[in-house]
């Protein structure tokens, strides 16, 4: 099974391509909101090093939580190496990759509110308060400091880390992912203001 993962649901971006049982090729970057910017060159190396042929069976991209433009992007992207290759594109949940049997995940969610993953899988966001009564172990994606309640700090999903949790799927789990249209998690409606102005007088 040949694979492509593409994780930019954060800003330590990544890719990751896995061919031959094994992972061939390995790139990572910082970028707060230009990860076009890095993610192209490093999907032509990927390219080069699958070959003049090529030939994959998934374009994995890390659906999130997380930046909402940044896997805007990796999607667009991830259509175009699945319909050039004839690979299925699918999205992945990017945090299954860093919770326990008995974790939760925990990430600002701005506005006020923190976003958690449940170790059931689930994905709400919640207040402070509420946040702070979790029964479980707490893992958090914010850097160290940011959220004090957290029994481990700072970890990142990764584009290796999506094809572990791809691999580590049952052939049904993986036929139903499949299935699933390619969008990213949204853990609540966005925040729409009214523009001041009819857009013929900006």
């Amino acid at each position: 099974m040949n694979l492509l993962a593409i994780e930019t649901s954060v800003p330590h971006a990544s890719l990751c391509l896995y061919t031959g049982g094994e992972i061939a090729f390995n790139a990572s970057w910082q970028a707060e909101r230009n990860h076009d910017a890095h993610l192209f060159p490093a999907l032509q190396e990927a390219m080069n090093v699958l070959g003049n042929t090529p030939k994959l069976d998934f374009v994995i991209v890390g659906a999130g939580p997380g930046s909402y433009g940044g896997v805007r992007v990796a999607l667009a992207a991830g259509v175009g190496i699945a319909t050039v290759c004839g690979a299925k594109l699918v999205a992945v949940e990017s945090w299954a990759q860093l919770a326990g049997a008995e974790a939760c995940v925990v990430a600002d969610a701005r506005r006020g509110g923190w976003t958690v993953r449940f170790p059931d899988g689930r994905i709400d966001v919640l207040s402070p308060e509420e946040v702070a009564e979790l029964p479980h172990p707490v893992y958090s994606t914010e850097p160290e400091g940011r959220f004090p309640l957290a029994d481990k700090e700072a970890l990142i999903p990764t584009a290796e880390g999506l094809v572990q949790t791809w691999l580590s799927m049952s052939p049904e789990e993986q036929s139903a992912a499949a299935a699933k249209p390619a969008e990213p998690i949204y853990v609540r409606p966005p925040h729409i203001t009214v523009s001041t102005r009819k857009p013929w007088e900006v």
